[in-house]
């Protein structure tokens, strides 16, 4: 083109071509860099297709190999060393060895008598703990708790830096340890009928009886009378309230049945 025709042409015109240019390279040097990503099929000893396989599409799931991939030697002399150190530990539990002798009961309680004695300190705590988040909640809604908190009882605790969830983790704990304490005292009630059962069974067996042995349902009966014998004057109330309403409902469905039954024989 000639000088003259150049100088013709608007300047507006010529940033178009320039930018048309630009955007066809940009094009064709990102297709080259596809390009270059995408592994030769043809190509089979490529690192990339020895890991993830064939991929013709990126639509399609990649083809991998079935094989098991076969871990370093470094890494697997710390598996087997690991497998090796749990498998092949000879384990002794006393409680399935000859050599170790019959469990004692008795003896055990009395040898571990320590464990009983740090247990009811910990209830007891957390007992007290309870009752005076208890109290100092009545005192709040109330209106008290300015002249409560001077008292001794909450003067020496830290009860007002205790949160909810505190309070809510020592309830759960609370209710374990009570029924850890009834399920052991059951335990003890019942080698405690059984113990004397047996040496009143002996004493007739040694006088020409034959021997008699006591049933469970019998157990369960003398452990609940001393049980009851053991209670509050409170405490067997609500026992008696309790058992009252399940022999009332025994008795409800039983006047139900004979009221169907005359009604029966009357029509």
């Amino acid at each position: 083109m000639d000088s003259s025709n150049i100088e013709d042409i608007p300047f507006e015109v010529i940033l178009r071509k320039d930018r048309l240019i630009n955007a066809l390279e940009n094009k064709n040097a990102k297709k080259d860099k596809q390009n270059l990503k995408k592994p030769n099929i043809k190509d089979v000893n490529s690192p990339k297709l020895k890991k993830y396989g064939i991929i013709s599409s990126k639509n399609l799931p990649t083809e991998v190999s079935s094989r098991r991939q076969v871990l370093p030697d470094k890494l697997l002399n710390e598996r087997n060393h690991i497998y090796n150190k749990h498998n092949n530990k000879n384990v002794n539990d006393p409680r399935f060895k000859e050599s170790s002798g019959k469990l004692n009961t008795d003896l055990f309680h009395k040898s571990y008598e320590f464990i009983d004695d740090i247990k009811k300190n910990e209830f007891n705590y957390i007992k007290n703990i309870l009752d005076l988040h208890k109290s100092m909640n009545k005192a709040k809604e109330l209106g008290n708790w300015n002249k409560m908190r001077k008292t001794s009882k909450f003067k020496n605790s830290n009860i007002s830096n205790y949160t909810q969830e505190d309070i809510e983790k020592l309830k759960l704990q609370y209710q374990k340890l009570v029924s850890e304490n009834d399920c052991r005292k059951n335990l003890y009630l019942k080698q405690k009928t059984i113990s004397s059962y047996r040496k009143l069974e002996q004493s007739k067996v040694e006088k020409g009886k034959k021997p008699f042995y006591i049933k469970q349902k019998d157990i369960n009966i003398s452990v609940k009378h001393e049980k009851y014998k053991n209670l509050n004057r409170k405490q067997k109330y609500k026992y008696e309230q309790k058992i009252n309403k399940k022999q009332l409902n025994k008795f409800k469905h039983l006047t139900v049945d004979s009221n169907i039954n005359t009604n029966k024989h009357s029509s």
